[in-house]
């Protein structure tokens, strides 16, 4: 009985996130990358509020995403997606769209081989493990999406990825 409980509960979560992920629309679908020391970035205006989306490069095609907030008190930039980060109303659902579309449209024009995508919060571990569940559902919601750019996600040991696909030739080369 627990096993079919716990069933349903996942398909309906599945269908939910499916209905609500799809739906929303992006604050926006066209993204223009600056380099700043290490990283790329791209700020996306969401309802008045800043948004920074940042690449940030360890070498040989491996990045770490992260989705930032501009502080209210200090000026500066915070993962933390509180409402003291980042005063005013934004839609969760259309953010997590345009994450999507910004993590697919990084993809597409500088072609990483990875990218970390678990998520990260300065507040609490346990908004670590919301923000990783978060964007998985997201990432899931749109691997036809990224398997058409030529990636793959997958979720091991804690940690989110999307990885780009390669081709290898019988001797393991790769083109």
């Amino acid at each position: 009985m627990e096993t079919d409980i716990y069933v349903y509960m996942i398909r309906l979560q599945d269908i939910i996130t499916e209905i609500t992920l799809g739906a929303a629309t992006p604050y926006a679908t066209q993204f223009t990358w600056s380099l700043n020391g290490g990283h790329r970035e791209c700020e996306v205006n969401a309802d008045g509020i800043k948004i920074l989306f940042a690449f940030t490069s360890h070498g040989r095609g491996e990045w770490d995403f992260a989705m930032l907030t501009p502080t209210a008190d200090r000026g500066g930039w915070t993962v933390a997606h509180s409402r003291s980060a980042a005063p005013g109303s934004v839609s969760y659902l259309r953010l997590m769209s345009t994450a999507a579309e910004a993590l697919l449209d990084f993809c597409t024009q500088w072609q990483p081989a990875v990218i970390d995508v678990t998520g990260s919060d300065t507040s609490s571990t346990a908004k670590d493990l919301q923000k990783t569940r978060i964007y998985r559902a997201m990432l899931q919601a749109n691997a036809s999406r990224l398997a058409e750019a030529g990636y793959t996600w997958t979720h091991q040991l804690g940690k989110l990825w999307i990885t780009r696909r390669t081709e290898a030739d019988a001797t393991g080369i790769t083109d």
